[in-house]
């Protein structure tokens, strides 16, 4: 199964700012206070970031969000690219 996202858990303290900031509610706290919040329906998720970025540990690799392939843009740099 696809895991669109990962949250680390020997980084993720368990503040719930994903939790509450996720536009389509992929996540649910996690009944054991200080663990990471369970990512519930991760096929719901808009791949938007904005649970990465509301992250206070974010710099430390805490959630990542893993972007489908087909979704991914890829720019070519080159002398024959316009």
């Amino acid at each position: 199964m696809f895991r669109p996202i990962i949250i680390s858990d020997d980084i993720c303290k368990g503040c719930n700012k994903c939790v509450d900031i996720c536009p389509m509610d992929v996540f649910v706290p996690n009944p054991e206070k200080g663990k990471p919040p369970i990512v519930m329906y991760p096929e719901e998720c808009w791949y938007d970031g904005v649970c990465v970025y509301e992250c206070p540990l974010k710099e430390q690799g805490a959630i990542k969000i893993i972007t489908p392939l087909p979704m991914r843009v890829f720019l070519l740099k080159g002398k024959d690219s316009a």
